[in-house]
């Protein structure tokens, strides 16, 4: 018997001698796996391309607004859309970073129709540029006429990829007293 337990010792001490060098090394090469794994995915999202937005800036507004005696906000912008991967893309929805919004409509220019007709499920083909639209309902009011409303808007893909892009939104209106 007393083997047995001579035997299962000398595998528990092997087992030790060998795992913990093993799980150290490990330990250590963790941080170098995620800062590979987050360079790759970095790069196959390059490489596979995305959405590059340019804002219109004489299209990116705000003004006040009034519903139901309440005061509120209505933001407004444009933006040139690039889609730089190899497959449609659709803009589902938008946000802005800073403020929560009470209602928002995104709209995509029709791919196949030069006149100016937006939709909401119009794709942006693989290789070419589009329009994309966006209007932001806010109540309580945010901004302070005449001054910009500075803001990321956050928009959303189908395929779940979120694109973040500066935006300067301009005051038109009168300024309140």
């Amino acid at each position: 018997m007393d083997w047995f337990l001579t035997h299962w010792q000398a595998i528990l001490a092997a087992i030790v001698a060998i795992g913990t060098p093993v799980s150290a090394v490990l330990m250590w090469s963790k941080p170098l796996l995620r800062s590979f794994q987050s360079r790759t995915k970095s790069k196959a999202q390059g490489k596979d391309g995305s959405l590059s937005f340019a804002s219109k800036d004489l299209q990116c507004q705000w003004s006040g607004v009034i519903s139901n005696k309440q005061s509120g906000t209505l933001v407004s912008g444009h933006w040139n859309v690039t889609n730089g991967s190899e497959r449609d893309v659709v803009v589902l929805k938008a946000r802005l970073s800073k403020y929560p919004s009470r209602l928002v409509q995104v709209s995509t220019h029709h791919p196949d129709d030069q006149r100016n007709i937006f939709g909401t499920n119009y794709p942006i083909y693989s290789g070419q540029m589009s329009e994309v639209s966006a209007d932001f309902t806010f109540f309580p009011p945010i901004g302070r006429a005449p001054k910009p409303i500075i803001s990321d808007v956050i928009f959303t893909d189908n395929f779940g990829s979120k694109y973040r892009v500066p935006t300067q939104f301009s005051f038109i209106g009168r300024k309140q007293v």
